[in-house]
């Protein structure tokens, strides 16, 4: 009985495919086995296979195109090692990788799950950057930042207590896992890149958005399976001014057709998560459209010094639940601000973010960007890099996001402290199309572009 199994799902990354197997061959511990499953490949796979088809700890299983977590059940059930990890066909192990891994689950029998750092590296293998994690337990607490789907080494039993993974998902990067795992196991890193992670036109990260949708998904159906989990019940709050410091960003300025304020009610209303919505204005024509045409929404009209430019929204929220506490009764567990200077913000995203905050139970929920590139602050003699190590070369890349604006949530305790945001902080990740934030002509020229393409799409 071999100590680990090692399984590389393939479809049509042939040219890949030997790099991963033979940085499986080259490991410096000896006590595993790997199971090659190709999912109906159609490239020179089976000649690369071929190579491979009598080695004695190399099984190959060949199969019809069933996707990935098909693949992944079907290597648990054929696995016969304490130790189960995935290595995907276009990235490569280090030679003690497996070593390192199972050596900290021989030793720490309360870890669940190992993961390693990683580098990024191009098509033909070269470092762009190594991928450094946050220290669990020690750098980091919130466990809302998964392992990533390959290379983290899991117990095999731990299968069999959670479940494997679920089938009619058509996009996995192990995140259902992570949910699933951290219920009642410990994660655990080790600071040390273990593997290379290709990036390539055909890589599952390239295709951002089917990640992002299947994410939401998963929360969803978590949160079906884990009835203990209650929901907040959630207040919306769209703040207007009608003299707005941009123009570009007043309730009834054209945007494809429509005023600005539609598209973030027209969306809010739709939340399953948004238990009332509120519209907090000083306009008479704004409290009269959201009526005619929004009727669900109430609203509050903001007078004194909550109907300038420079009010303070900590106070605006304050003053509409003091409100609905005295005229109805009304005590919500948390508030999610909706601004409409974001106006492709949807739907799924409000609701996202009240399932984030529902199973990781943090204070705050914010949508955010994951800037890629270099940022700098001024320091004495001018800019010092803050998300890069190495200048030019990029070896170490310590990751920064950007707040899209587009989504705040708060629970209610940090809002009656007057805080923009709580102690514990959780996130959802926007994409750069959906994040727009109207300040300026090219960013209300940009958002046209974006929903007349999407309108051209739909036809």
């Amino acid at each position: 009985m071999p100590k680990v199994t090692v399984y590389i799902p393939t479809h049509n990354y042939g040219r890949y495919l030997k790099a991963a197997i033979e940085s499986v061959l080259k490991q410096t511990m000896t006590d595993w086995e790997l199971l090659v499953i190709d999912d109906g490949s159609t490239d020179n796979t089976q000649e690369v296979l071929a190579e491979y088809e009598n080695h004695p700890l190399i099984h190959i299983i060949a199969q019809e195109n069933k996707g990935l977590n098909v693949s992944n059940n079907v290597a648990i059930r054929l696995s016969r090692a304490k130790y189960i990890m995935r290595l995907d066909a276009d990235d490569y192990l280090d030679e003690n990788c497996l070593l390192i891994l199972a050596n900290i689950l021989d030793q720490k029998p309360e870890v669940g799950l190992v993961y390693p750092d990683y580098y990024h590296v191009d098509e033909g293998g070269e470092i762009i950057e190594m991928v450094r994690r946050k220290k669990i337990g020690e750098e980091v607490e919130l466990l809302d930042l998964p392992a990533h789907g390959a290379c983290s080494m899991t117990r095999k039993e731990i299968f069999l207590n959670i479940g494997s993974y679920n089938e009619d998902l058509t996009c996995q990067d192990g995140y259902e896992l992570w949910l699933k795992l951290i219920q009642q196991h410990k994660p655990y890193n080790v600071n040390l890149p273990l593997f290379c992670y290709r990036k390539h036109p055909q890589s599952l990260t390239q295709k951002l958005e089917k990640i992002h949708d299947t994410r939401r998904e998963i929360k969803r159906l978590f949160l079906k399976k884990n009835s203990h989990l209650k929901p907040p019940r959630v207040l919306g709050v769209v703040p207007i001014l009608s003299a707005s410091v941009y123009p570009q960003n007043r309730p009834f300025i054209q945007l494809v057709g429509r005023p600005l304020i539609w598209y973030t009610l027209s969306q809010a209303v739709e939340a399953s998560s948004l238990e009332r919505i509120v519209v907090a204005t000083e306009d008479d024509d704004t409290i009269a459209y959201a009526r005619e045409h929004f009727p669900t929404v109430s609203c509050f009209r903001r007078t004194g010094h909550l109907s300038s430019i420079g009010s303070k929204h900590s106070e605006l929220l304050l003053e509409i639940l003091k409100d609905l506490e005295n005229r109805e009764d009304y005590r919500p567990d948390a508030v999610c601000t909706l601004y409409i200077s974001t106006p492709l913000r949807k739907t799924k995203h409000i609701d996202q973010a009240v399932d984030t905050m529902t199973i990781f139970d943090v204070d705050t929920v914010i949508s955010i960007q994951e800037e890629l590139g270099p940022c700098y602050h001024h320091e004495k003699f001018g800019l010092t890099p803050i998300n890069v190590s190495n200048g030019d070369t990029r070896l170490e890349r310590k990751a920064i996001f950007k707040g899209t604006g587009s989504i705040i949530l708060n629970k209610k305790e940090v809002v009656l402290r007057g805080q923009h945001l709580g102690g514990k902080v959780g996130h959802i990740t926007m994409l750069p199309e959906e994040s727009i934030k109207i300040n300026s002509d090219f960013d209300f020229w940009l958002a046209e572009r974006i929903i007349e393409e999407k309108e051209k799409n739909k036809r």
